[in-house]
């Protein structure tokens, strides 16, 4: 096994349980949707609110499609197969988490345009948006592998990793939500999204090697 093939078989696994990924989309979904029916339907509150309402939901999906990211490998023994490959266990966990964000943000990023328009979000601020996720679901993703690692071997984790990483999360869904509202009051905003781009950075260097030292430490 090299990296690549690795990589095309998770691509291929993540492809086949669909489950997943629709349950993490339903999820954003369904948030998005029913929160004009249980606050406040009207332009007035919704447009300022879209930025907020669109990352909360975001990261709940996020979570939701991390949770179990690590627990099917660990049942199977394939987290004992990464120890026994020769590969580095800091880039096969990368690889891992880049299939999973491509899989699930690519569905959240093609639905969006159409749900914008039930949270009166102007086209004009959508891209923004767009651009946010693009740039800073990558650290929530990464983040969550580090919390997903750590609670591996635990029966009922899921508790547990949602008070380890939900904190983390907070800085993120900050600046994403204060680069929308910025667009949305034609003030700049790049510096917001440059911070995002740092965060995600950052998280990206430092998650895939503290989730290999936990999956070493559970499955050992």
């Amino acid at each position: 096994m090299n990296y690549r093939s690795y990589f095309k078989a998770e691509w291929l696994s993540l492809l086949r349980r669909k489950q997943d990924t629709l349950n993490a989309l339903l999820f954003f979904v369904m948030v998005i949707t029913l929160f004009p029916l249980g606050v406040d339907p009207s332009a007035e509150f919704l447009a300022p609110a879209a930025g907020g309402i669109i990352w909360c939901a975001t990261a709940l999906s996020v979570l939701m499609a991390v949770e179990g990211m690590y627990k099917e490998d660990y049942n199977d023994g394939s987290l004992e197969q990464w120890l026994t490959s020769g590969l580095s266990v800091t880039l096969l966990v990368f690889l891992k988490v880049l299939a999973q964000w491509l899989v699930v943000v690519a569905p959240l990023l093609i639905v969006l345009p159409v749900l914008a328009q039930m949270l009166f979000l102007p086209m004009s601020v959508l891209g923004v948006v767009m651009l946010s996720i693009l740039l800073g679901t990558p650290a929530l993703f990464f983040i969550g592998s580090i919390g997903a690692a750590l609670t591996v071997s635990l029966r009922r984790g899921a508790v547990l990793m949602l008070l380890l990483i939900l904190p983390l999360y907070i800085p993120v869904i900050i600046f994403a939500t204060g680069a929308v509202r910025a667009a949305q009051l034609d003030m700049a905003y790049s510096g917001q999204l440059a911070i995002l781009t740092a965060i995600s950075l950052v998280a990206l260097a430092l998650s895939p090697v503290m989730a290999a030292v936990s999956i070493k430490a559970s499955v050992n």
